[in-house]
């Protein structure tokens, strides 16, 4: 029996496509976990505790970069800040989550300043290169 190639190829680009999209719908549908009304308040709440609030983690380099820009280059006040290690943090992925959920941002450092939604550390760079970030922290730099 001889198989010919020109009719098993598309069948299986066919199967493989069919596998692929199986696989990253059940894949976001298992990842959107529900975040509950009162976790979503109490990130809420966090985020307009202090002036500054970023959610990090301590293993990510992006987040380090946020910290270092925040506090050594900028000097900005620590009791106007909050961070939030969130690898350390019992409710961490609960909290990342409900930051998902209330900005649509999924990844750290997950960045606010009085309360604005300023992104990652990415954006944060940006701000600071254009003169903006040190206008909009100009009353928390020590």
């Amino acid at each position: 029996m001889q198989f010919d190639l020109g009719s098993v190829v598309p069948l299986l680009i066919i199967l493989l496509v069919t596998n692929l999209l199986t696989r990253r719908l059940f894949s976001k549908v298992s990842a959107n976990k529900m975040v509950s009304q009162q976790t979503i308040a109490h990130v809420k709440e966090l985020i307009g505790q202090k002036r500054v609030f970023v959610a990090s983690k301590t293993y990510c380099p992006y987040c380090q970069a946020t910290l270092k820009t925040l506090f050594d280059e900028l000097h900005i006040s620590k009791a106007q800040s909050l961070v939030l290690q969130l690898n350390t943090m019992e409710d961490g992925a609960e909290i990342q989550e409900a930051l998902f959920e209330i900005n649509g941002q999924k990844t750290v450092p997950n960045i606010y300043i009085d309360g604005k939604h300023i992104g990652g550390n990415s954006d944060l760079q940006e701000l600071k290169s254009s003169g903006k970030l040190q206008e909009l922290l100009k009353d928390v730099i020590e």
